[in-house]
């Protein structure tokens, strides 16, 4: 279940549209996630560590200007 950081909505990984193809950061799997509720565009990180620990967080995207 992924929930949201803006909204709260909280739904499995799959109703989350996905903005773009994941890509990896050290032992991460990245994926840019928008929330169908609010819009809401934020990074969700998921991997194993080296010690193989789950670990898993997100990170709020700042709206863009536009020009």
């Amino acid at each position: 279940m992924v929930r949201c950081p803006f909204c709260g909505f909280e739904s499995s990984l799959e109703d989350f549209k996905k903005l773009r193809e994941p890509w990896r950061f050290r032992f991460y799997e990245v994926k840019m996630l928008e929330c169908p509720k609010c819009k809401g565009v934020f990074n969700y990180y998921e991997g194993f560590s080296p010690r193989g620990k789950r670990s898993s967080f997100m990170i709020k995207m700042r709206p863009r200007a536009r020009a």
